[in-house]
């Protein structure tokens, strides 16, 4: 019994025995595994390291990519590309002809305009945009960081002082003095960050141009900054002045000017003061802010502000397919603000047309002390004619004495008003407003006008304001009417303090005719059908 209790034992504890041995084997197969999969190729620690590894490659590559981004919108505005430039002779156009010569870099376009500054006119020859420049981008120069143009100007790092401090310098004397008379052809390139920032205690001409004599064609100006302080200011993205046509160009970006005497800016141009010309199939995207900052009764100061132009100061003269989509902010003024969505005002009796515009930008003005004319195409016109013409930005007003209307403020000579429609709201926050219109503001009194295919949709909010309003004119002296419209209800009457055939109240907008019906006279007008004007007529020239 003895031995076999013994025996049972020795079995036992070779079974422990075994079994620990088994135990401590399966322990360091495990420990092996998991050292395997800690340290193998395979491992946690491995895969941790590589993990480590690729987070910070994709740090490097996402830095990477966000310097490519980076050098994308250096190199990219919109969809403009700017290629490098390979001007072998920076700062000497490349002379194509007897009569040509091209801008190939930043150098040559700052060289062109000291040229012009100290005499040369270029008369009888045309100055071409060879390819699309970037005042920001290394690739529109030679060489950005040269500091060997002092003589033109730019005393230092030239690639820093057309960016920075106040910018590139106007091609053409502030003086008027040395102006450009010869053709300025973009053809069809783009010139992108243009930058101006001028604060003097005189008058400023600002813009491309500061004057010019000459033609303007085919330019597109992009991301535009101009900053301008001084006492008188004329200012427009193109020129300040023209005295010649301006035909295809466009400016976006922003103008802002401040300024203690007159005030005169355009997004594409400040003033057009030249005889039988035109601006055509040119349009704004540039936000404009003025604020005059005129204290006192001696030399009054005037606010005049246009989307395409400010103004018209010849005769015979022509805007036609043009349009605004740039926001205007004014403010101060105390003698007149005349502000218009394509034009502020024409200065000569009969002195042009405007067809084929509209305007889509918002027009807030406030803090006058005397007079504000403000209208949706034009604020106060001597013109011949309005035609087929649409505006659909709103007027936000404050200001005192206004004639407001969402074509036209204040007709002061124009024969003919037709085939135009207004869908913008007019808001009036002043209790001095005097004449409201949904077409037109007020009449000056004895003018022979007629008013045809005029429809009016928007409506009309009066704050605390004594005012004659109506929805298709405002006037105390009525003009000839014929087939015009409006909703009743977005005004409280029809045609001002009186009344007059040819204007059609409708309760309910079912009951009129279609606004292309009314106002397509001249067939300019065609269907919105791809909405991109809330479902209202749109010209033929935006499809």
């Amino acid at each position: 019994m003895k031995n076999k209790i013994v025996s049972k034992k020795i079995t036992e504890n070779g079974i422990t025995l075994i079994s620990l041995i088994v135990t401590i084997i399966v322990l360091l197969i495990l420990a092996s595994v998991s050292i395997a999969m800690l340290t193998g190729e395979n491992g946690i620690l491995t895969q941790a390291q590589n993990a480590k590894k690729e987070t910070e490659q994709a740090k490097k590559d996402e830095m990477s990519e966000l310097d490519n981004i980076e050098s994308l919108i250096n190199e990219y505005t919109g969809d403009v590309n700017i290629p490098q430039v390979t001007d072998e002779n920076p700062g000497q156009l490349e002379q194509e002809n007897e009569t040509t010569f091209v801008i190939n870099s930043i150098e040559d376009l700052v060289v062109f305009s000291y040229n012009v500054r100290t005499g040369n006119k270029y008369e009888g020859q045309t100055v071409k945009l060879g390819l699309n420049l970037d005042f920001k981008s290394d690739k529109s120069y030679v060489d950005p960081d040269r500091t060997d143009y002092a003589i033109y100007g730019y005393d230092g790092n030239l690639k820093q002082l057309l960016t920075t401090s106040e910018g590139f310098i106007p091609i053409g004397s502030q003086d008027e003095t040395n102006c450009f008379y010869g053709t300025f052809d973009g053809n069809n390139n783009v010139i992108c960050s243009l930058y101006e920032n001028i604060d003097r205690n005189e008058n400023v001409r600002g813009g491309l141009f500061s004057v010019i004599y000459g033609e303007i064609k085919n330019l597109g100006l992009i991301n535009t900054n101009i900053i301008i302080k001084g006492l008188e200011v004329v200012v427009g993205g193109l020129t300040a002045r023209s005295c010649n046509n301006i035909y295809n160009c466009y400016v976006s970006g922003s103008i802002d000017v401040i300024g203690s005497s007159w005030i005169v800016v355009g997004g594409i141009c400040g003033a057009e003061r030249a005889d039988n010309v035109s601006i055509e199939k040119c349009y704004n995207l540039a936000k404009l802010t003025c604020k005059n900052i005129h204290v006192g009764t001696e030399n009054e100061a005037d606010i005049s502000c246009g989307g395409v132009v400010a103004q018209l100061e010849g005769e015979n003269l022509l805007i036609n397919k043009c349009f605004n989509n740039g926001n205007f902010i004014i403010e101060g003024g105390d003698n007149a603000v005349t502000i218009g969505g394509i034009c502020s005002a024409s200065k000569t009796i009969n002195s042009g047309i405007i067809k084929n515009c509209y305007n889509t930008g918002e027009i807030n003005v406030t803090n006058n002390m005397f007079n504000g004319h403000i209208g949706g195409i034009i604020s106060a016109s001597r013109l011949k004619e309005i035609s087929n013409c649409y505006n659909k930005g709103r007027i936000i007003a404050n200001i005192k004495n206004g004639r407001i209307g969402g074509i036209l403020g204040v007709n002061i000579s124009t024969n003919i008003i037709e085939n135009v429609y207004n869908s913008g709201k007019i808001q009036i926050k002043s209790e001095y407003v005097s004449f409201l219109g949904g077409i037109i503001g007020e009449f000056s009194n004895n003018v022979s006008t007629n008013i045809e295919e005029a429809y009016n949709m928007g409506s009309l909010e009066v704050e605390n304001a004594s005012v004659y309003k109506g929805g298709s004119i405002s006037a105390t002296n009525l003009p000839i009417f014929n087939n015009c419209y409006y909703l009743k209800g977005t005004y409280s009457v029809g045609v001002g303090e009186g009344s007059s055939t040819g204007v059609t109240e409708l309760d309910d907008i079912s009951k009129f005719p279609s606004v292309l019906e009314v106002v397509n006279g001249e067939n300019a007008f065609m269907e919105d059908i791809n909405n991109i004007n809330g479902g209202y007529p749109i010209l033929k020239m935006e499809n």
